[in-house]
């Protein structure tokens, strides 16, 4: 395969052309250097095969970070604690480089430093709001040694190159470079190439002079702004052999600007893939330097036959490598069919709403050094019950570690309510077929068909029980809710459950083409994911969808940025929505509602959906627990998580049994 082929970038020469994408985790201090977690993290990646591990993003002035967590090299006392993160990626056989910022205009510093943030012009923060203070064209020769002062360190840190941040119209070079962002009315105008070109070039040339030209420097560049006013990829073309003058050694063409989500830095589910190779194309048309695309190229044969095209000449890649840090190495020793895919749902960006990534299908992404799923010295008879995706993760680790594990589920299919939603959302169909294949090959009995009583569950005499059972669905009272039009969540499961037992998700999302028991007019009562998903697709297969909850928060379970996306979607779509109403009566017409400061009025639909709320129920535990030696829950009997609760509880549990 071509990404197993070395490809050097200047002086460094890389065992193959997969690279790591630089992604902020907030695994580092406060005191903004390394910490033990970061380290095992990025170890993790660089032993699971990757040729160029990118370090997030490392600040040229600490007081200038984008986030409390930035790295910095601002200062020499930082060299020896990167030190240790260089020996660890070495060890391993892989490069790494950090990525090189100014957090300019998107910096936290009035927050934190009570100081105002830099921009070429005044600009509102994408993060907070606060407006930069516009930079004097005699400040500028400062912050050029800061970003040489920066390098310098960084190469006696041991790193073997870096990556320059200039792209998505933010941090300081980003937003120069932007004439989205730079209103500058003097010779660093965005308005003219040469002025927004101008301070990068002068950034590079001061670069140069203090580590001379034979260390790399990768730059990261939108190759297309998608926004009215931004940078063209026809312009990204042009400006790029002048770089290479300047001393650029590759390029990392991504897209987009930071502050409009529709400019698709980072894409989910509703996007298509790799959807910056048309730029990368462009530039590697303009330059004779290797050229890395990025963005949602979560396939390996989408990476291969991007190389074989010679469409680009590396693939940079972030979630697939959160999901599953060992994918190069899976794919190098034929083992593509036990790679864990990324499922786009952008847990990874909305988990930094609480200052720490992890990943929703990898329970031990950045815990690394606290979980060990090494095999167990005292193996352990385990009984699962329940096949949902946490049962089913609890009994593939549980199986790793050496465990002698029963997997029990009492419906023939196993995935649980994976099943259903990989139908409604097709991204999670990877996700529970990998795990299907992993309980397939590993030891794992698996007994399916029948609910398992507490009595039946002491009988078998185990070391330990892992309930992982789901919860319960709960209907909100409501006048008519009888009526023959009127459909509840567990209706339509059960609807399914037949056709489910020998159709894929995929198969059954295909076959509600031609069925679905729906009329034309369709009025969803509750808000959470899975309503969301279940409008969405009712909405694509030509109903009129109305969307009615009484809280005034949709899909309170999942983050900003992912609810931003569904939201968008149903948007497009002509999905109505209506929150903080009161359900009053479905009547022969619809249902009627009453928002909190208005008077009722009635929706029409031919059918009425009920989705319900997911409770706990824990029957089972508390049943055995106290009964056998070890017992534990997973996933939703202990209350909605979605599948990122399933899989965190899940790796907590293995790791204990």
């Amino acid at each position: 395969m071509k990404l197993f082929e070395p490809i050097s970038i200047g002086a460094m020469q890389l065992k193959n052309r997969i690279v790591m994408s630089p992604m902020t985790t907030g695994y580092a201090g406060l005191d903004q250097l390394p910490t033990p977690r970061l380290i095992d993290y990025l170890a993790a990646r660089a032993r699971g095969g990757v040729g160029l591990v990118t370090l997030e993003a490392c600040v040229v002035d600490r007081r200038h970070r984008e986030v409390p967590q930035s790295m910095h090299f601002s200062s020499d006392d930082v060299i020896d604690a990167h030190r240790a993160i260089t020996d660890a990626i070495h060890a391993h056989g892989a490069k790494v480089q950090p990525q090189i910022v100014h957090a300019g205009p998107d910096a936290l510093s009035p927050q934190m430093e009570k100081i105002p943030s830099l921009g070429p012009s005044v600009i509102p923060s994408y993060l907070t709001g606060s407006p930069s203070r516009e930079l004097a064209a005699e400040e500028l020769p400062a912050v050029l040694d800061q970003y040489a002062s920066a390098v310098r360190r960084v190469r006696e840190a041991g790193y073997d190159g870096i990556e320059l941040h200039a792209a998505h119209g933010y941090m300081l070079l980003g937003s120069f470079l932007s004439p989205w962002r730079n209103k500058r009315g003097d010779a660093y105008a965005g308005r003219k190439r040469e002025g927004r070109l101008r301070f990068l070039l002068e950034v590079l040339g001061a670069i140069r002079r203090e580590v001379g030209a034979d260390f790399p420097i990768t730059l990261r560049i939108s190759g297309y702004e998608r926004v009215q006013g931004g940078r063209t990829i026809d312009d990204t073309a042009r400006i790029a052999p002048r770089l290479v003058e300047a001393g650029v050694d590759a390029f990392h063409v991504s897209g987009g600007v930071i502050d409009r989500l529709t400019s698709m830095i980072i894409t989910g589910s509703h996007w298509g893939p790799a959807h910056n190779v048309g730029a990368a194309i462009a530039v590697k048309n303009a330059v004779d330097v290797p050229v890395m695309t990025v963005g949602r190229i979560h396939s390996p044969e989408l990476a291969e036959a991007i190389l074989q095209r010679g469409e680009a000449d590396l693939i940079v890649m972030a979630r697939p490598l959160l999901a599953d840090p060992e994918l190069p190495e899976k794919l190098r020793t034929q083992r593509r069919a036990q790679i864990r895919p990324c499922i786009s749902c952008e847990n990874c960006i909305d988990s930094m709403e609480s200052a720490s990534m992890s990943c929703a299908v990898n329970g031990l992404s950045g815990r690394e050094g606290e979980l060990s799923i090494e095999r167990s010295a005292t193996p352990k008879r385990v009984i699962v019950v329940g096949a949902g995706p946490g049962g089913l993760e609890t009994a593939r680790l549980a199986a790793l570690r050496g465990h002698r594990v029963t997997l029990v589920e009492r419906e023939h299919r196993l995935g649980g309510s994976l099943v259903f939603a990989a139908m409604a959302h097709p991204e999670n169909a990877p996700f529970l077929a990998f795990l299907l294949r992993e309980v397939a090959r590993l030891p794992i009995e698996v007994r399916r068909g029948r609910a398992l009583a507490p009595k039946e569950v002491r009988a078998l005499a185990p070391d330990a029980v892992v309930v992982a059972t789901g919860g319960r669905v709960v209907l909100p009272e409501i006048p008519g809710s009888d009526r023959r039009h009127v459909k509840t969540g567990p209706q339509l499961r059960q609807l399914l459950r037949p056709a489910a037992r020998w159709l894929s998700p995929t198969q059954l999302r295909a076959a509600t083409r031609l069925w679905m028991p729906f009329g034309k007019r369709v009025v969803v009562v509750g808000a959470d994911l899975a309503a969301l998903e279940l409008a969405e697709l009712l909405a694509l297969r030509g109903r009129r969808v109305t969307i009615v909850e009484r809280g005034e928060r949709l899909a309170p379970e999942v983050g900003a940025k992912r609810l931003t996306e569904h939201m968008d979607a149903l948007d497009r779509l002509g999905v109505a929505v209506n929150t903080g109403v009161a359900y009053e009566e479905i009547t022969a017409r619809g249902i009627a509602i009453r928002p909190e400061r208005g008077s009722r009025h009635e929706i029409a639909a031919d059918t009425v959906v009920i989705a319900g709320e997911l409770e706990d129920d824990t029957t089972l535990y508390d049943a055995v627990k106290g009964e056998v030696p070890e017992a534990y829950t997973v996933g939703d009997c202990t209350g909605l998580g979605l599948i990122r609760k399933a899989t965190e509880e899940a790796t907590r549990v293995a790791a204990a049994l």
